[in-house]
């Protein structure tokens, strides 16, 4: 099956890890991993691609006097108060001050950091390969608390309403209390395959897709199962939730979309190979891409295309896209940096130190 080589290749163990951070824009520039294990600013502004830092610098050190070296980066940075946040394969969640890359601070986990920090009033949130939860003054660094789950969490902490919602290799969701860390739920829910999909919530429902091939929707105050759709692959992508519809790229390489409230299917599409990015909305168009860097513009009503034929970037993307009003930015595997409008236009962006 694809999902072997996807689970043999994607995070953890393996020989020369790749990582497939996402870009993320913040006025006028995008931070983003343009090389393997190296984090940047890149100047968009009137599309000059100019960068204006890079991390790491040569010789750089942890605070234990070791050189630092990512590795590989997977997840995406996350920007709060001019600070960026990102996770490394080396298993050190970095903050680096938004203007010149300096590190404001650095905290060491037990394993690989594969999904995405969470910001919330002045917390960061962030899961590790070692299983825990691990959370921190966004300022300092310094932890708060942390919780133990039963296997690696690959996926992005949600936050919202004062609950932590994790979901882990474990086959298991943990609802936690923001402050202290103690458990909401009776028990956690327990799935039939790990979990690597971030959740999302929507009206009290739990949105949450999984190695099992199934989406599932759970009660988010109580942890009980609503409803679940299968698919005949894995589940890795975030959903994206528009009105009463529920739109998930699958790795057997189709995109469902599904009733919020029952989880029937309304359509589905066929791109052709596994989708592990993120849907995401360009104003009225919806935007898919498969791991073949193929990008297909959908009619989010009915699944048509829009775009009478894909975009083929040539690239291998397993990223997440960046969306703002009608244009996208995608990061593919080796650092290439894309837009892409909502008209079918993409564009590679040359990049200038």
């Amino acid at each position: 099956m694809l999902s072997t080589l996807f689970l043999a290749t994607a995070c953890t163990g393996i020989a020369r890890p790749e990582g497939w951070a996402g870009p993320t824009l913040v006025d006028d520039r995008l931070v983003a991993s343009i090389e393997r294990g190296e984090m940047a600013a890149v100047d968009i502004q009137d599309s000059s691609g100019r960068v204006l830092w890079r991390f790491p610098l040569k010789d750089q050190r942890h605070p234990d006097g070791g050189k630092i070296n990512p590795e590989a980066i997977y997840s995406t940075p996350v920007v709060a108060d001019s600070i960026v946040y990102f996770g490394a394969y080396d298993g050190w969640l970095y903050a680096l001050d938004l203007a010149s890359g300096d590190i404001r601070w650095q905290l060491k986990t037990g394993g690989p950091i594969v999904g995405n920090a969470v910001v919330q009033d002045n917390v960061v949130y962030v899961g590790s390969d070692d299983g825990h939860l691990y959370v921190l003054d966004a300022a300092s660094g310094q932890e708060r608390w942390r919780f133990k789950t039963g296997d690696a969490i690959w996926t992005t902490p949600l936050v919202a309403d004062g609950v932590v919602y994790v979901a882990s290799m474990d086959k298991k969701v943990y609802a936690l209390d923001a402050d202290s860390g103690e458990e909401r739920w009776d028990k956690p829910f327990k799935a039939k395959g790990g979990l690597a999909s971030t959740p999302v919530l929507v009206d009290g429902t739990l949105l949450v897709g999984g190695l099992d091939s199934r989406i599932r929707a759970l009660d988010a105050a109580s942890g009980e199962e609503k409803w679940q759709f299968k698919a005949d692959d894995w589940f890795w992508t975030q959903p994206l939730v528009l009105a009463d519809s529920v739109y998930a790229g699958c790795l057997d390489g189709k995109v469902y979309a599904l009733d919020v409230n029952d989880g029937n299917l309304k359509w589905e599409q066929d791109t052709g190979a596994p989708v592990r990015s993120a849907p995401v909305l360009l104003e009225d168009v919806l935007l898919i891409v498969n791991r073949k860097g193929e990008l297909y513009g959908l009619d989010p009503q009915d699944g048509q295309l829009v775009w009478p034929l894909p975009i083929e970037l040539a690239r291998t993307v397993l990223s997440d896209p960046q969306a703002q009003g009608a244009t996208a930015y995608i990061s593919a595997q080796g650092g290439d940096l894309f837009t892409v409008s909502k008209d079918g236009r993409a564009k590679l962006l040359v990049l200038t130190d």
